[in-house]
């Protein structure tokens, strides 16, 4: 090699090694930019619900103790408001059963060991009281059609259970042959008028003597198998079927089916709100509506967007257990969000018992962005107390009100009156007078206290919520933050279907002189 080259080859080396080492020294002294911190999107208005379900505060504990099963209940409703929800969905009949105190139907055996044992207390009343104090909802949640569950018949009890009281109310095949009993659940006809009577008085039972927000039904359909085994082609539902007074528009059998679902709970909103108007009626119904597959319309012959229509359910949560891959749970909600003449709330259902817990948290983002109206999360149990700590600080940052349902009540609200915040040292007081809706059967159930920088307000924004308080209080204390006299403050009433009302402005107090 010639030493010409021999020389170039050692200044282009040297040279690219300078560079390098320029190159190191830039990037170790260079500030790195900073991108800023991602605002956390978090609605004013959304369903923030959870299903607990009996084997969730029995079963899975392993025990029949009052105090376990209290306890239990008692850490779960302090963790879901923790988490910045607002709706628990409690499950109180199971399949003819019941986990409150019942003149229709026997005490569950998971109580005590015992079909129609007294347990010595109620778990729906408990519950009720427990989720109030803490300023959620309660929504008594019901399995509609199911009449039992296991491989032996239900144990003498008082009352008798209506599966040993009533066999000619179950489904039968397309020979007439009952539903055979099997580990999962054997169904009542909805076709039977007598086992729909029935079940109606169950929920007016609940809906009168206790003092829930919610009727929440489930499995409120024809069981699986249905078009597969014919159910049901039981003897009270081809006779009606066949009959010129049950069967009056000549419907084909399918859609007689689904009308017979339709008129159940048709019948039981008008029954429930004629008492109570306020008390919200809501299904958990079959992620999929009616495209192929296991679906509700199809297969189990539920039309919750023909309910939708007709007014006779206040939300609808489609159990939407499906995965993201593939885009699976996307169409699922884009489905629903697309169905025409539905204007109440929808909210997924999402498998917190079967998908990792980054996905659950990533539909939520989808439910966001569909324009869902919230999520419900099934089930407790499968949310562990690091999660909810996560579900709150990446998700829920801030408290939510559920969604208003204006058809419950023909007015809003009254807006407060009367709205002060005396500054006393450290301390802000807020004091307002209310008065009550007009509406029979309304009340003001909730006041939320906004807080703004300006004298605009976007009440959708669930940073703009400062609290949310009871709505037999008229007065609230907190300490002052530094920032807080740069705020200017605002208070709405909410009634017992979560209509708002309009916005009243707190005006300043201070040594008796009023300031804004």
């Amino acid at each position: 090699m010639k030493n010409n080259t021999r020389d170039l080859i050692k200044y282009l080396t040297i040279s690219v090694s300078v560079i390098i080492l320029i190159l190191i020294i830039m990037a170790l002294f260079e500030k790195p930019v900073e991108e800023p911190p991602l605002k956390i999107i978090s609605q004013s208005r959304e369903l923030r619900g959870v299903w607990m379900s009996r084997f969730d505060y029995t079963q899975s504990l392993n025990t029949t103790d009052k105090t376990v099963i209290q306890q239990y209940i008692q850490k779960s409703f302090q963790q879901i408001r923790d988490a910045n929800c607002n709706v628990v969905f409690f499950q109180v009949r199971g399949n003819a059963d019941a986990f409150y105190k019942s003149g229709y139907e026997p005490w569950s055996h998971f109580l005590t060991g015992t079909l129609g044992a007294d347990p010595g207390w109620d778990p729906l009343q408990f519950a009720i009281k427990t989720a109030h104090d803490l300023g959620l909802e309660l929504h008594a949640w019901i399995n509609t059609f199911p009449a039992w569950r296991g491989k032996s018949d239900p144990a003498p009890s008082n009352p008798v259970h209506p599966y040993s009281a009533h066999p000619e109310w179950l489904v039968c095949d397309s020979a007439g042959n009952p539903m055979p009993k099997s580990d999962h659940y054997v169904s009542f006809s909805p076709g039977n008028l007598n086992a729909r009577q029935h079940i109606k008085n169950v929920v007016m039972e609940i809906t009168f003597k206790y003092d829930i927000d919610g009727i929440h039904f489930d499995y409120i359909r024809y069981p699986e198998g249905s078009t597969k085994h014919g159910y049901s082609h039981d003897a009270e539902s081809l006779k009606r079927f066949k009959s010129g007074k049950g069967n009056p528009l000549k419907l084909d059998w399918e859609d007689w089916q689904r009308e017979q679902v339709t008129q159940f709970i048709a019948g039981a909103y008008n029954a429930i709100t004629a008492i109570k108007p306020w008390v919200k009626v809501s299904a958990a119904v079959i992620g999929n509506y009616n495209m192929p597959g296991w679906s509700g319309y199809h297969k189990a012959y539920q039309d919750a967007a023909r309910w939708a229509d007709i007014g006779k359910i206040d939300m609808i949560i489609p159990m939407t257990y499906r995965s993201r891959k593939n885009g699976a749970f996307q169409k699922s909600i884009q489905l629903w969000n697309s169905i025409p003449n539905v204007d109440q709330p929808v909210a997924a259902g999402l498998g917190a018992f079967n998908l990792p817990f980054d996905e659950v948290l990533q539909e939520i983002d989808d439910s966001r962005s569909t324009g869902l109206s919230g999520v419900v999360f099934f089930a407790v149990s499968s949310v562990d107390s690091l999660e909810w700590i996560r579900l709150r600080n990446e998700k829920f940052p801030y408290p939510a009100i559920p969604p208003a349902l204006p058809w419950k009540f023909s007015e809003k609200p009254p807006e407060p009156e009367e709205c002060f915040v005396i500054i006393d040292s450290r301390t802000l007081n807020f004091t307002w007078t209310n008065s009550e809706p007009k509406d029979k059967g309304n009340s003001i159930h909730k006041f939320v206290i906004y807080q703004s920088n300006g004298d605009t307000l976007d009440i959708s924004d669930g940073a703009s919520i400062f609290a949310i308080l009871p709505g037999n209080t008229q007065q609230y204390q907190t300490a002052i933050q530094s920032e807080g006299l740069n705020y200017q403050y605002f208070i709405t009433a909410i009634d017992a279907a979560n209509n708002e009302s309009p916005l009243s402005k707190f005006l300043f107090k201070s040594d008796s002189a009023e300031t804004e």
